[in-house]
C-alpha cells in the first residue's frame, strides 16, 4: 500500500546510473529516468487542465455548500500547510531530538525542513510571477491573469508546503501508518483552500504535484549524495544552568 500511495502521490525520480554499470545498462537505465519524469510532468499537465476545466463548475458549487462543520474542518486543517506553524514545528522537533540525543531524528528534521523550504520558495516565485486572481478577487472567472502584480493563487502555497511534508515525513519513516495519515491530511490542506475561496481547484492541484515533485527530489538527492553540508554546519542546541545556548557546530574540529 506504501508503494501504491507514493506513486500516485510523489514523483518517482529515478536514481542516476550506478558507476561501473556497462553502457548498455547505463543508457537503458537513464532512458527509464527520463521516461519517468516525463510521465510525471505530462500526467501533471493532464491533472492541472482537467482541474482547470472545472474550476469555475467547483467554485459555484463549493460556495453554495458551506457548512458550520464544514467550516470547521477547513479552519483545523488550515494550519498544516502554513509554513510558519510547519516550520516552527519542525524547529522544536529538531531541538528536542538534540536534547534527547536523536541524532536521526536531528538528520531527518533536517531534510524534511529543507523540502519544506525549497518548495515554498518555488512556489512563492511562480504565484508571482504567474499573478493569477483569487477566487474571491475573481469570481466566476478562473482565468485572470496579471504577471508580477501581487496576485497570488497558483498555486496554492498552503498546499504545496503540505505535501512536500507529507512525502518528506513518508520518506522519513517506515511506520506502515504514516500514509495513511500525512496524505489524507495533506489532502485536506488542499480542500480547505478550495473550502475558503482562497484558491481555484487547479491552484490545488498544481500545489500538490510541486510538494511532492520537489520533496521527492530532495530527498533522493540526499539517499544519492548524503547530508554534505547540514552535516558539517548546522545549529545546536545545548542546555544551561538558566536555559539553552544556541550556537553552531561545523564538523571540523
Amino acid at each position: 500500500m506504501r508503494a501504491l500511495v507514493a506513486a500516485l502521490c510523489t514523483l518517482a525520480l529515478a536514481s542516476p546510473a550506478r558507476a561501473g554499470a556497462p553502457p548498455d545498462t547505463a543508457q537503458a537505465l537513464q532512458y527509464v529516468h527520463v521516461s519517468h519524469k516525463l510521465w510525471w510532468g505530462l500526467g501533471t499537465a493532464v491533472a492541472i487542465g482537467g482541474a482547470a476545466a472545472l474550476d469555475r463548475t467547483i467554485e459555484l458549487e463549493t460556495d453554495e455548500n458551506h457548512s458550520e462543520f464544514e467550516k470547521k474542518l477547513a479552519d483545523f486543517a488550515q494550519p498544516f500547510g502554513n509554513a510558519a506553524v510547519v516550520g516552527a514545528a519542525l524547529a522544536v522537533t529538531w531541538g528536542a531530538a538534540h536534547l534527547t540525543d536523536h541524532p536521526s531524528l536531528v538528520r531527518s528534521t533536517v531534510r524534511i525542513g529543507v523540502a519544506d523550504v525549497t518548495s515554498g520558495a518555488e512556489a512563492f516565485v511562480l504565484k508571482n510571477a504567474i499573478g493569477r486572481k483569487r477566487p474571491k478577487n475573481s469570481p466566476g472567472d478562473p482565468f485572470q491573469f496579471e504577471p508580477f502584480s501581487g496576485n497570488e493563487s497558483f498555486p496554492s502555497g498552503h498546499t504545496t508546503i503540505a505535501f512536500s511534508t507529507a512525502v518528506a515525513i513518508d520518506r522519513e519513516t517506515k511506520a506502515r501508518w504514516v500514509p495513511f495519515v500525512v496524505y489524507p491530511m495533506a489532502g485536506l490542506v488542499g480542500w480547505s483552500r478550495i473550502h475558503d475561496d482562497e484558491h481555484w481547484t487547479s491552484d490545488v492541484v498544481a500545489g500538490a504535484a510541486l510538494g511532492a515533485w520537489t520533496a521527492t527530489a530532495v530527498e533522493n538527492h540526499f539517499a544519492r549524495h548524503g547530508m554534505g553540508f547540514f552535516e558539517r554546519f548546522c545549529w545546536t542546541v545545548e542546555p544551561e544552568p538558566h536555559g539553552l545556548a544556541l550556537g553552531v557546530r561545523t564538523g571540523l574540529e
